[in-house]
C-alpha cells in the first residue's frame, strides 16, 4: 500500500509540475535567434502527390471511417487550387502524406481517453526524406453530421498550417481557427480531470489508513481453572 500510494503521489506531482510553466532563476535579456530555413523544395513545389497514410479505427465514427482523412484532405487542396494533384510519386515535386492517429492519454478503471489528431507529412519524391510535419487536432462531439463538419474543419487547418508555412497570408478567421484548433480538446481535458481527482482521492486514503492503522480486536485470553 505504502509503495502504490508513493507511485501514485509521484505521478500526480509530476504531471501538476509539466503542466506548470517553469519560473526563470533570474531575468535576462532574451537571446535573438533566427528561424530555421524551410526548405525551398516546398516553398517551389507546384505538382504533388496526395498519400493515404491511413488510420486507426477509432475514426470509424466518421464517415468513410480512417480514409476521410485522405478525401477531405484532397478536396481541400483541389478548392484551394494551388497544387496541380498528380497520379504518381514521379510526377511530383512532393509528397503529402496524411494520417490519422488517436493515441490513448491515459487509462482509468478501464475507461481510456484518445486525443485523435490529422498528421501530415511532406516528402521528398526521390529520396523519401521527410522535409516538414505538421499537425491537427480532431473534435469527436456531436451527432454524425456534427462530427464529420468538425473533422473537415480541422482538416482546413492542417491545408492552413501547411499554407503558412511556405509564406502564403492568412486570414484572421484562419488563424482564429488555427489557434483554436491548437487547445486541449475538452474530451482530454476531462479525462486528465478526473485521473488527477481519483489519483489524488487514493493517495490521501493510503496516507490516512497509513497514520490510522485498523485496531484489531482483542486476543482472547486463555480461560483460567
Amino acid at each position: 500500500m505504502i509503495s502504490a500510494t508513493r507511485n501514485t503521489l509521484c505521478i500526480v506531482l509530476a504531471w501538476l509540475m509539466a503542466m506548470t510553466p517553469a519560473l526563470p532563476a533570474q531575468q535576462t535579456s532574451p537571446t535573438p535567434t533566427r528561424p530555421a530555413p524551410i526548405p525551398e523544395q516546398i516553398r517551389s513545389a507546384r505538382r504533388i502527390f496526395v498519400s493515404n497514410g491511413g488510420g486507426s479505427n477509432y475514426f470509424n465514427i466518421y464517415t468513410d471511417g480512417p480514409d476521410r482523412a485522405y478525401n477531405s484532405f484532397y478536396a481541400e487542396l483541389q478548392q484551394e487550387n494551388r497544387y496541380q494533384l498528380v497520379g504518381s510519386p514521379s510526377q511530383a515535386d512532393l509528397i503529402f502524406e496524411i494520417r490519422a492517429i488517436a493515441p490513448a492519454v491515459g487509462e482509468d478503471h478501464g475507461a481510456v481517453g484518445y486525443n485523435p489528431q490529422l498528421i501530415l507529412s511532406i516528402q521528398d519524391p526521390q529520396t523519401h526524406a521527410v522535409l516538414w510535419t505538421t499537425t491537427a487536432n480532431v473534435r469527436a462531439i456531436g451527432l454524425q453530421a456534427s462530427r464529420d463538419r468538425k473533422f473537415d474543419a480541422s482538416v482546413a487547418v492542417l491545408v492552413d498550417r501547411m499554407d503558412q508555412v511556405t509564406g502564403q497570408k492568412l486570414t484572421t478567421a484562419q488563424l482564429k481557427a488555427m489557434n483554436s484548433n491548437e487547445r486541449i480538446p475538452t474530451a482530454v481535458k476531462v479525462f486528465l480531470i478526473v485521473g488527477i481527482a481519483a489519483a489524488a482521492g487514493m493517495t490521501s486514503y493510503g496516507v490516512y489508513r497509513i497514520t490510522h492503522p485498523p485496531t484489531l480486536p482483542p486476543l482472547p485470553q486463555p480461560a483460567t481453572r
